[in-house]
Parts: C-alpha cells; structure tokens; sequence
C-alpha cells in the first residue's frame, strides 16, 4: 500500500479524476466506485491486475491509499499455462516426438507473459501518478 496526501481536493473530484485518466488509457477499465473506494481493472487480453484507490478526508487533506492485486492473473494464467501444456504434450504424442525441452520452452514463453503483464500494470500505475502529481502535497 502506498499513501498520498492532496491539499484543496474532495474526494469526487479525486474520482473524476482517476475516471477520467482511466477513459484515456486504453489498458484501463473502471471496475466498481463507492463513496471512498474506486477499483481499476489493467485489461490487456487478461484481466492483469486490480487497482484499488481508497481515499480518507483528514483536515482538509485528502489522504489516497493505493493497493494493487495481482491475483487476477495468478488466478487466469494457471488455466491457461495448463491448456497450453496440454495441447502440446498432445502434438508431441501425435508426432512422436516427446520431448522435455518443449515444456520448459512453453513455460518460459508463459513466464514472460505475465512478467510483461506485470511491468505494464507498473506502467499504468506510473501514468495515473504523472497525471495527478501536480495536485499532490
């Protein structure tokens, strides 16, 4: 979790903010907003990550927690690195061909996947502080 702390902002306008900034980003998709939370899906191809803004009004600041989860793609990469395995256990049947170093192969690919997924999350995350540095204390 990381905090930030704005001067002379509410906490709609905090929203507006991140709303706006999420519309602009093509990766970005607003998920769910209440009065004090507001989560941001990072969608490329696969759910990626889930950006969660918390904010707290504390004489007259804005106190802005922000928390990141990366359980989505934890949650979708495992199916898939699955099928992935799967399909190619079943051309190396059909070929008769078997080997080891296919699935090693396969597996690495999957873990720079999501590593990538990972560091554009980071870039995401990056972009939205840029845009709302010049309110920050």
């Amino acid at each position: 979790m990381k905090k930030f702390q704005f001067l002379a902002l509410k906490s709609e306008e905090f929203f507006d903010m991140i709303d706006k900034i999420s519309r602009e980003r093509n990766a970005l998709k607003r998920r769910k907003r209440t009065d004090n939370v507001i989560k941001i899906v990072c969608f490329i191809v696969v759910p990626a990550s889930i950006i969660t803004f918390k904010v707290k009004e504390e004489n007259d600041h804005l106190n802005v927690t922000r928390k990141i989860n990366f359980l989505p793609i934890l949650l979708v990469s495992i199916p898939i690195l699955a099928a992935l395995e799967a399909i190619v256990y079943g051309i190396s049947i059909l070929v008769n061909n078997f080997s080891n170093l296919t699935f090693i192969l396969v597996g690495s690919a999957w873990i720079m996947a999501i590593i990538f997924l990972v560091y554009q999350t980071f870039v995401e995350v990056d972009e939205i502080n840029k845009k709302l540095y010049r309110v920050e204390v």
